[in-house]
């Protein structure tokens, strides 16, 4: 959640909207077609960004490192100059809307209890509920009217998404720890890479494990512990998420039966890819399908 320097902002990030003096904005869906990582010195910030898709992590301070999950929210904010890197890996769709406050609400946020007051910086994270995705969508729907007073409407939501954060935080008073630190090196993360873009290239194919680690040139267990510190994702969830990606195009474009979907997917039958579709998708292969038919035929 560090601001990259002007000209790798470009690369990722949309320009801030300026909703006030106090408060901007700035939406992103897009897809990187390369790894970003951003990392520098920032000054005093308030910072929150809500996400429905994405993946990698960041570190503030030297903290502990924090992944980015979907269907989460992160509140940071630093009181004085602050050190920040983020790793943002490519061929993921981000979705997530970032916000920033001015440095002078720090103290009121501070105040609420959810810190030490002598903490100089922190990073506090949770899951978005219903409600927070719906102000999260409507702040989207406000970027429409650019006008004085469609401005000033988004930046009342921009309080009240803070607000929601806030509440939440306080209510599971409850900070996430992701632990220690793993660190790597260049060659790991070299390697990891290789394995993480094998699997994306043979993931309707059978893997295993032992497999992964032998074209990454790694141990199993570091490959495992290297991969979830990495990427944010264990090796074999990866590999699923894969073959979702994987069955979901194929539903979209092909009118093949469920069960040789999942086949080509990499899945063994039909019952075991909805196991995983409805858990990640919300909805039944069949379901998505209809809905999504019935969308391009309304188009």
């Amino acid at each position: 959640m560090t601001e990259p320097n002007l000209n790798e902002r470009k690369l990722l990030l949309p320009e801030n909207l300026q909703l006030s003096a106090r408060i901007s904005m700035r939406c992103i869906q897009t897809t990187l077609e390369q790894d970003r990582v951003f990392k520098g010195e920032y000054g005093p910030h308030l910072t929150l960004v809500m996400m429905q898709e994405g993946a990698g992590y960041f570190m503030l301070n030297q903290q502990n490192l924090q992944h980015y999950r979907p269907h989460s929210f992160w509140l940071s904010f630093a009181q004085a100059a602050c050190t920040g890197y983020d790793f943002f890996p490519r061929h993921h769709f981000y979705h997530l809307l970032m916000i920033e406050f001015s440095a002078e609400q720090i103290a009121q946020v501070a105040a609420c209890g959810l810190v030490a007051p002598d903490e100089e910086a922190w990073v506090l994270s949770a899951e978005l509920t219903e409600e927070m995705s719906r102000q999260m969508q409507r702040l989207q729907q406000g970027l429409n009217d650019r006008s004085p007073v469609g401005l000033l409407h988004l930046e009342s939501m921009a309080l009240e998404a803070l607000w929601l954060a806030l509440r939440q935080l306080q209510q599971q008073q409850q900070v996430v720890n992701i632990g220690p630190v793993t660190r790597l090196y260049h060659r790991e993360r070299k390697r990891l890479i290789v394995a993480r873009d094998y699997i994306r290239q043979h993931a309707a194919e059978p893997l295993t494990i032992e497999d992964l680690a032998q074209q990454a040139g790694l141990s199993q267990m570091a490959l495992k512990r290297g991969f979830r510190a990495m990427f944010g994702i264990t090796p074999w969830n990866y590999v699923i998420e894969c073959r979702l990606r994987v069955a979901q195009r194929l539903l979209e474009s092909s009118p093949l039966p469920l069960n040789d979907i999942a086949l080509r997917s990499g899945f063994a039958h039909a019952s075991h890819m909805t196991r995983f579709f409805q858990r990640q998708f919300g909805q039944t292969p069949g379901r998505y399908r209809i809905t999504r038919e019935r969308t391009a035929d309304e188009g």
